[in-house]
């Protein structure tokens, strides 16, 4: 098998967020990487900057949300605190939000 077989492409696109009842769409970047040693695929990314994300964060701190993209089903994913850029990482384990 070669690297390209087994590289993670990721995905960039509109990235939907939900957190108790709210939905927000949002530009993202999502990447991943499979962890030999506890055997889980850990997936990670970030959010680009919206008031309405970082309206989340100042309420609950680093929620446990679930994202989704396209018409995937939603994941569980870590909200991150705000960057300098005013964007959001989020991270997750498991099957990741993108094919």
């Amino acid at each position: 098998m070669s690297a390209d077989e087994t590289e993670d492409r990721g995905y960039e696109g509109l990235v939907r967020v939900r957190l108790d009842g709210s939905v927000v769409e949002v530009d993202g970047q999502l990447h991943g990487f499979f962890q030999p040693i506890d055997g889980s695929y850990h997936w990670y990314g970030r959010l680009a900057a919206d008031d309405r994300i970082a309206d989340l964060v100042a309420e609950r701190g680093r929620a446990v949300i679930e994202v989704s993209v396209g018409g995937g089903a939603p994941v569980a994913a870590k909200l991150g605190e705000r960057n300098p850029w005013g964007g959001h990482r989020i991270t997750g384990t498991g099957a990741p939000p993108y094919a």
